[in-house]
């Protein structure tokens, strides 16, 4: 039951009475632009990723992928829901990560891949500091970001969906230029992990030209 309804908040992201921030996303990711254009074939035995460069998630997925091309690389069935710019993938079933279970949800704006989550509905404090842990051996060490930071990104598709003080654990990461990832808890027992595609924003601050 925890996890339906773990997966239930996710999807009502994409409701109308969500209050769908689609002029706010406008505030990071500028000017809505059109849909994106699948990305060349890449050489035999290398992954679209791979060639593109940058950062790369599960099976070659890479920021502002359409969606099509990111159910495409997938290796599970996925669905999709779309509510005016914001459109997300999801499958009906959890994915492995790590030596857990989670649900995952990608996040597309104008068809361009902006946000991953992956959302676990119950775990205890050391299964969290497990996915930490792993992660600083990914992304080197660990930050304790603001409440407020993360607030910023979620309030993109979703205004209000977390408050300061459900955040009461949370560390942060980057990978190269333009990703950030947090873990953070949203409840006493759920924890999500959150990757966004930050480019000049890192900290919440748009910091072009300083």
């Amino acid at each position: 039951m925890k996890r339906v309804c773990c997966l239930l908040m996710l999807l009502m992201m994409l409701c109308p009475a969500g209050g769908l921030a689609s002029g706010g996303i406008q505030n990071l990711w500028g000017t809505p632009l059109p849909s994106a254009t699948p990305s060349p074939t890449p050489a035999a035995g290398e992954t679209a990723a791979a060639s593109a460069g940058g950062f790369t998630f599960r099976s070659g997925i890479r920021w502002d992928m359409s969606l099509d091309l990111v159910r495409a690389l997938e290796t599970v069935p996925m669905t999709e829901r779309s509510n005016g710019g914001w459109s997300i993938l999801y499958p009906l079933s959890p994915v492995e990560v790590s030596r857990y279970t989670a649900d995952l949800v990608y996040m597309f704006f104008n068809d361009r891949l902006k946000m991953i989550a992956y959302s676990f509905s119950q775990g205890s404090e050391s299964d969290f500091q497990y996915l930490a842990g792993a992660l600083d051996s990914l992304y080197g060490t660990r930050s304790e970001p603001a409440a407020e930071e993360i607030i910023l990104f979620n309030d993109q598709i979703y205004p209000g969906h977390y408050k300061a003080e459900q955040l009461k654990k949370r560390y942060g990461w980057s990978a190269g230029e333009d990703t950030l990832i947090f873990l953070y808890y949203f409840s006493d027992s759920a924890y999500e992990i959150l990757y966004v595609n930050a480019g000049e924003y890192k900290g919440g601050y748009n910091t072009t030209g300083l």
